[in-house]
């Protein structure tokens, strides 16, 4: 009885084992690969910034005068002052009062300090080692995909992600 009993059991163990193995599982992973396509790009537009010397003054009892800012300048502390549209910064490892044209951002760019533009609906990123304005198609988000950077997009309902070691689009 006892071996009719253990026979019993271990068929019922393998049938059940094998049925939910071929048995779709509730709220399985469906999954597809991305579309793909390589992104739209172009060469930043750039010039050098325009510069001044920052007015300065002595604090008095560490107050500055109206329109002044504390800060350090050439290693002492002063009371210092831009004109406007300028905003004070390091330039080219000396502290100077900065400003860009209107629509131009300051940034690095090739080891340059430069104000930088990208054409409407780009944006300014690193691209295989170099430095460019991007975009993608609408609905394709910038992405690194099997060692590439691309524009990738999943189809409604799925997102883009990480599944058993494969990068792919997961509902």
């Amino acid at each position: 009885m006892v071996k009719v009993r253990r026979v019993t059991l271990l068929t019922f163990l393998a049938v059940s084992a094998a049925s939910l193995l071929l048995a779709p599982m509730a709220g399985a992973v469906s999954l597809h690969t991305p579309a793909l396509h390589t992104p739209a790009l172009h060469t930043p537009a750039l010039h050098t910034p325009a510069l001044h010397t920052p007015a300065l003054h002595t604090p008095s009892q560490n107050r500055c005068s109206p329109g002044y800012s504390l800060t350090s300048y050439q290693g002492r502390r002063v009371c210092l002052k831009c004109s406007p549209n300028y905003r004070y910064t390091s330039y080219q490892g000396r502290q100077v009062c900065l400003r860009c044209s209107p629509n131009y951002g300051y940034t690095n760019y090739q080891g340059r300090q430069v104000c930088l533009r990208c054409s409407p609906g780009y944006r300014y990123t690193s691209y295989q080692n170099r430095q460019v304005c991007l975009k993608c198609s609408p609905g394709y988000g910038y992405t690194s995909y099997q060692g590439r950077q691309v524009c990738l997009k999943c189809s409604p309902g799925y997102r883009y992600g990480t599944y058993q070691g494969r990068q792919v689009c997961i509902k």
